[in-house]
């Protein structure tokens, strides 16, 4: 028998099914015996803004700060598998919750709580490790980007008129 799964949401005025009616219809077919019933937390799993933020800003950072640190990786998947080496699959403390986790070996797998404590695990270690600073991500990034294309715009104007 395949496993009925379903998602609720509970808030001050109760529980909150999207699909109660569905529910209860499985519910009702299933023939007499004996189930488990198991109440979970739902935990997200990491969003693409999360991945693409890893792979443009925080892995292309560290891969500079390794370098530095007299490694010779030229490309973002080899500092994909340094890190994926150092931790994952590993129990790693979560710094903003308390809490350890095991972190997944594939991303593929990681929930939004594992890609936190993935990324504060790679930031810290740069920090203590490799002297150096991971930024965070620039939240006005597009504006950011119109004044830098706006500046070069307007300095090659200025180099065509001399």
């Amino acid at each position: 028998m395949k496993p009925l799964r379903y998602i609720a949401t509970k808030d001050a005025k109760g529980w909150h099914f999207p699909n109660r009616k569905g529910m209860e219809a499985e519910l009702a077919s299933l023939p007499p015996g004996r189930y488990d019933y198991t109440i979970e937390n739902h935990k997200k799993k990491a969003s693409l803004k999360q991945f693409g933020w890893l792979f443009g800003g925080i892995y292309p950072q560290t891969l500079i700060l390794l370098n530095d640190a007299g490694y010779e990786f030229t490309t973002i998947e080899e500092a994909d598998l340094f890190w994926k080496m150092l931790f994952a699959n590993k129990e790693l403390l979560i710094r903003e919750t308390g809490e350890i986790r095991l972190i997944p070996l594939s991303k593929r797998e990681f929930l939004t709580i594992d890609h936190m404590a993935y990324v504060s695990n790679i930031r810290n270690y740069c920090q203590e490790y490799l002297g150096g600073y991971v930024e965070d991500p620039d939240p006005d990034w597009k504006k950011r980007k119109a004044e830098i294309e706006s500046e070069l715009l307007k300095n090659s104007l200025q180099d065509s008129k001399e």
